[in-house]
């Protein structure tokens, strides 16, 4: 019983990430120039990223640094660089790059 309780509660620090999306697919559905602004699957799930953590303050853009191709070739290129070797399901991949770019400034 007890070691039941020690693998739930070992269980409950990782995310249960729900997605018919790897990894290597985003990659993958996102290869081309890093500043495309085409309407592609990559362009809508990047951008639909970026909103998400803006709203959630996990992000802070600059308005002066955020248009959609600034973001896309951040995202691509990181996707490219790093993307293969990444663990993580493709949101937290793409979470990591924005992250990095858009930094919230600590009060």
């Amino acid at each position: 019983m007890i070691l039941a309780l020690a693998l739930l509660a070992a269980a409950a620090d990782r995310p249960v990430v729900v997605s018919a999306l790897t990894t290597d697919q985003l990659v993958e559905q996102c290869r081309g120039k890093d500043n495309d602004p085409a309407p592609t699957f990559c362009t809508g799930y990047i951008l639909a990223a970026f909103d998400t953590l803006s709203l959630a303050r996990q992000i802070c853009p600059s308005p002066t640094r955020s248009s959609n191709i600034e973001v896309m070739a951040t995202a691509r290129k990181y996707l490219r660089t790093r993307g293969k070797k990444a663990t993580g399901a493709p949101s937290f991949v793409v979470r990591d790059a924005l992250q990095r770019a858009f930094p919230c400034k600590r009060k």
